[in-house]
């Protein structure tokens, strides 16, 4: 997809929908895609398109459950649509600053931080009867076996000769399969419904109260375990130490230090197999962090 023909469908979707040509429009990429900003005297709209094929209508169902059970905003969904061989959803436009631009200012960090584990916990903490969601409706009573079923295809990815993963990385994500029932075993119970990207980039708050306004980009939500949100919480201003904030008020088992950088890994790994993302140095530099605090 180019971005002149992804410009071109903006338009002509806010056009029809709105019945008018908008005055502003802002592409910008993203990880997964790109997301176009427009807006005219009257009405403002938000456009999705992404690199991996289904994503969006994964996002469309993710976003509904989001909305669920989470007591800020989630954008709705106002069309679904597809042009020129591009799908791509039309989002409602929601207020608030991304939260990554947080000032650095005590009260501000304290009142974000403060509200925003508040939320997340407040998410985590609603039951799940079912077990871990695998897919299509299957669950399990318990998260090694989930795992291994969502994570088999892509240590298939990185094992396989077309993957660019090294011969080092390769064996390091060998290893770390091996280990999987050991470093598990404490979430083996307690499935949480989770936003699984919730790091700062994804989060908006008010520039005036500075709370959380709204969460955005789900779309690989679904009931797992609460550390699959935590380790991306400090992804972005890890200064802000939220994962140790939402650990003081509600406290996680042994060991999710090592926890947090092993999920970490697994979770770039699907990426690099969703989209075909491979960044070695990064890669290796989590790698050596998960060692490390796991003393191997």
């Amino acid at each position: 997809m180019q971005e002149h023909q992804l410009n071109r469908i903006a338009i002509k979707a806010f056009r029809t929908l709105f019945a008018g040509n908008p005055d502003y429009c802002n592409l910008q990429s993203t990880f997964y895609g790109w997301v176009a900003f427009l807006s005219s005297e009257k009405r403002r709209a938000v456009i999705k398109f992404c690199r991996q094929v289904g994503r969006l209508s994964q996002e469309i169902q993710a976003l509904k459950r989001l909305n669920t059970y989470i007591d800020c905003k989630v954008p709705d969904v106002l069309f679904f649509g597809y042009e020129e061989g591009c799908e791509y959803i039309v989002m409602e436009w929601v207020d608030g600053i991304p939260a990554h631009e947080l000032p650095k200012d005590q009260n501000a960090i304290d009142v974000f931080s403060e509200h925003y584990t508040d939320l997340l916990i407040q998410m985590h903490d609603q039951p799940q009867n079912n077990g871990f969601e695998i897919i299509d409706n299957k669950y399990s009573s318990r998260l090694i076996p989930a795992f291994d079923e969502w994570m088999a295809p892509v240590l298939s990815y990185i094992t396989s000769s077309a993957s660019p993963f090294s011969t080092t990385l390769k064996k390091n994500y060998e290893q770390m399969w091996e280990a999987r029932h050991e470093l598990l075993a404490a979430m083996n119970t307690q499935p949480s419904f989770v936003h699984d990207d919730c790091h700062l980039g994804n989060v908006l708050f008010d520039p005036e109260t500075y709370r959380v306004t709204a969460i955005l980009d789900p779309a690989d939500a679904g009931v797992k375990h609460r550390e699959f949100d935590l380790f991306h919480l400090n992804d972005i201003r890890p200064e802000l130490d939220l994962i140790a904030r939402y650990h003081a008020k509600s406290p996680l088992a042994e060991g999710y230090e090592v926890r947090r950088w092993y999920l970490s890994l697994w979770d770039d790994a699907k990426h690099a197999l969703n989209i075909g993302w491979y960044d070695e140095q990064h890669l290796l530099h989590k790698m050596h962090r998960y060692q490390h605090v796991a003393k191997l």
